[in-house]
C-alpha cells in the first residue's frame, strides 16, 4: 500500500510533463523571413528579393501566445495572437496586426519597396501554418499571398 501511495504522485507528475513535451520543440525565438517567390503583377528576381520581409516569431507557452515582427524596406509589421499544435505543425492565429509605416506616405521613399497596409492586414490577418522540419531546427510555412506577393515563411531556431 505504501508503494502504491508513492507511485500515484510519480505517475501524475510524469503525465503532466508528457502533456507539455509536444510543445517544447516549438517554444522560443525563431528568426527568419517571408521569402517572395513570385509577384503576380510581374517583377524580376531582384524585385522578389527586395519585397521579402525579415524578422522573427517568438512562441510563448504562457496562454499559448506568440509575437511576430516582420520588416520590409519601409515598414515594420507586428502581429500578436495565439497558437495551436497538430502533429509537427503549429498554426499561428492572429489577434492583432499593427503596421508602422515609418512616417506614412508623406515620408515614403519612392525608390524603396512598400507593401500597402491593406495587403499586409489581409495577409497576416489569417492563420499562418508552419511545419517543423525533421531535425526540429526550422519552421517552414505553406505558400501564402500578401497582396500581389506570393511566398513562404522560413524560420530557424534562434533561442529558447
Amino acid at each position: 500500500m505504501k508503494k502504491l501511495c508513492l507511485l500515484i504522485p510519480c505517475i501524475l507528475i510524469l503525465c503532466g510533463c508528457n502533456r507539455n513535451a509536444a510543445l517544447m520543440p516549438f517554444l522560443g525565438k525563431w528568426s527568419g523571413h517571408f521569402e517572395v517567390s513570385d509577384i503576380t503583377t510581374g517583377g524580376t528576381a531582384s524585385d522578389c528579393k527586395r519585397e521579402s520581409l525579415n524578422g522573427y516569431v517568438q512562441v510563448y507557452a504562457t496562454e499559448r501566445t506568440y509575437k511576430m515582427e516582420m520588416q520590409g524596406e519601409q515598414e515594420v509589421i507586428n502581429i500578436n495572437g495565439t497558437w495551436t499544435i497538430r502533429g509537427n505543425r503549429i498554426t499561428l492565429n492572429p489577434k492583432s496586426v499593427a503596421i508602422d509605416d515609418q512616417g506614412g506616405s508623406d515620408l515614403r521613399d519612392p525608390n524603396k519597396k512598400f507593401i500597402p497596409a491593406t495587403d499586409v492586414t489581409a495577409g497576416y490577418g489569417r492563420p499562418i501554418v508552419l511545419q517543423e522540419t525533421p531535425d526540429k531546427k526550422q519552421l517552414n510555412g505553406l505558400k501564402m499571398s500578401i497582396g500581389n506577393l506570393i511566398g513562404t515563411h522560413r524560420f530557424k531556431k534562434d533561442s529558447f
